[in-house]
């Protein structure tokens, strides 16, 4: 990883803003809400940049998380990082929730899911926790028993708030701490994907439901 990153999450209640220089992590700000981020996340974003004494027309890129997580917190999340980015005229790349789970584990086969209604998951499993990997189930939501039946008989490492749902014995689930996307990862897995696919013209959430709109 090379340059200056922000990475942005608002996926979930447990969303974040870090700033990584040259693969170091320079500050890591959590925000810890119930309800959703709009008044915090500028605050964030000022405060990270401020602690690194970094300017945001100084930035690389900014990474963001698109999705599966919130509808609300998506869509706030990816309209600040459009505003953030018009006005600092820096470049966006989004990456998966799923995937940015997925590179907080181990190497080898990574399965990562999140919550979603009751008796549901959002979920997929990754060749490995390189965010350019394959996909070895497709990122979709999957009742959790349909979704059992897909991984069983299989060591995958996994992680994910969709822990609750699923009954598996074979998968060596991580320590909760990595069940939510860490914005660090998010900066992380942004700079990986854009040296191999360039940046992102557009943003659309990845909601993995039926009502996907495009963010512009």
């Amino acid at each position: 990883m090379s340059g200056i990153w922000l990475g942005i999450d608002t996926s979930s209640s447990m969303g974040g803003v870090a700033l990584l220089k040259d693969d170091v992590l320079q500050t890591e700000f959590i925000l810890p809400v119930t309800g959703f981020h709009s008044e915090k996340i500028i605050p964030a974003v000022s405060k990270v940049l401020k602690e690194s004494g970094v300017e945001g027309k100084d930035l690389s890129g900014i990474g963001v998380s698109l999705g599966p997580g919130s509808y609300t917190g998506l869509r706030i999340g990816l309209s600040t990082v459009l505003g953030l980015a018009a006005g600092w005229k820096v470049p966006v790349k989004g990456v998966s929730t799923l995937r940015v789970i997925a590179a907080s584990l181990p190497e080898g086969p990574a399965l990562a899911c999140i919550k979603a209604r009751k008796g549901e998951v959002f979920a997929g499993v990754f060749a490995s926790p390189d965010p350019s990997s394959l996909e070895i189930i497709p990122q979709s939501l999957y009742s959790a028993e349909e979704f059992e039946k897909l991984v069983s008989n299989n060591d995958y490492s996994a992680a994910g708030s969709g822990r609750s749902e699923i009954c598996c014995s074979e998968l060596r689930w991580a320590h909760p701490i990595v069940d939510h996307a860490r914005s660090s990862l998010v900066a992380v897995c942004a700079c990986s994907l854009s040296m191999k696919d360039g940046f992102d013209e557009t943003i659309e959430p990845l909601y993995l439901r039926e009502f996907n709109q495009r963010i512009c």
